[in-house]
């Protein structure tokens, strides 16, 4: 009998707390977002979101999200000064860039260096009435090195004539690069020399 009561006194705790909302066996709450490894992406539907997308791509060093931010058929055009600097070496530097080679560069200066950081200012406002538009964006890349002499910030800079097209789907994406000397290159190299350094 003191056995049959103990079962019951249990069984009315558990109704007890079933009651009380506080479950044992109730569902927790859910995870939020992991941290770390997000890299912010917009539906590029403007020019400018192709651009804040190439940003957010470089800087959280997301080479998915920073290839989506080129066609298929994208090509990169190093300024002509570069390829003379490059001599005997020019053409396979720099010949016959493609979005595959592009991967295979970016993915490199990803593993060579940190602390990457890209500002673009637009030269030229682009004109998106059409299908297929250009912008004209000067730009500063900062990177810190790794390796044999670490922590060491090196500074490209240099104007990007970046055309665009404009998908089926509303989505523009990059398809040419023309990278230019200015002015205010200085002393600094381009990215287009960083690009070709990495060219593996």
């Amino acid at each position: 009998m003191a056995r049959k009561s103990t079962v019951i006194a249990a069984f009315l705790i558990l109704v007890a707390v079933f009651l009380e909302g506080g479950c044992v066996f109730s569902p927790r709450e859910p995870d939020g977002p992991p941290e770390g490894g997000q890299t912010e992406w917009e539906t590029p539907i403007t020019t400018e979101i192709v651009l804040r997308n190439l940003k957010a791509a470089i800087e959280g060093e997301s080479i998915s999200n920073y290839l989506d931010c080129y066609t298929d058929d994208f090509t990169f055009i190093v300024d002509p000064q570069d390829y003379l600097d490059a001599g005997q070496e020019a053409e396979q530097r720099y010949g016959d860039w493609t979005k595959d080679v592009e991967q295979q560069a970016t993915n490199n200066i990803f593993a060579q260096w940190q602390d990457i950081e890209v500002t673009f200012e637009n030269f030229e406002p682009p004109d998106e009435s059409l299908d297929e538009t250009y912008r004209q964006e000067d730009y500063v890349l900062s990177l810190v090195t790794l390796g044999s002499v670490p922590n060491l910030t090196v500074i490209y800079r240099g104007r990007a004539l970046l055309w665009m097209r404009r998908s089926d789907t509303g989505r523009w994406a990059i398809f040419r690069w023309e990278d230019q000397r200015t002015e205010s290159t200085g002393a600094a190299q381009t990215w287009g020399v960083l690009r070709g350094d990495s060219r593996q």
